[in-house]
């Protein structure tokens, strides 16, 4: 019987590995809708570059208080559901 070739270039992925891919897939989504949202406020609600700082830092604020177990980013989808009918995937 013939012996299973192995690949030489396939490299087990580990868990640190795994989570460290998770992070940056979770950054890049994050970028594209900052991204999305700050354009949106610049062309269509007509926000100004101040605006957009001001609004950024307290997105910053907002999203260590999260990072920090501050805030729960679960609560923040249901308080935006339930008050304001904007439904957010998770």
């Amino acid at each position: 019987m013939k012996k299973k070739r192995i690949n030489p270039y396939r490299k087990p992925a580990t868990l640190g590995d795994i989570e460290k891919i998770k992070r940056e897939i979770s950054d890049r989504a994050t970028g594209y809708a900052m991204a999305l949202f700050f354009t949106v406020m610049l062309d269509k609600e007509g926000a100004s570059g101040e605006d957009l700082h001001r609004i950024f830092s307290e997105v910053e604020y907002l999203a260590d208080s999260v990072k920090s177990g501050r805030v729960s980013l679960d609560d923040l989808i249901r308080v935006l559901d339930d008050e304001y009918g904007i439904t957010i995937a998770k």
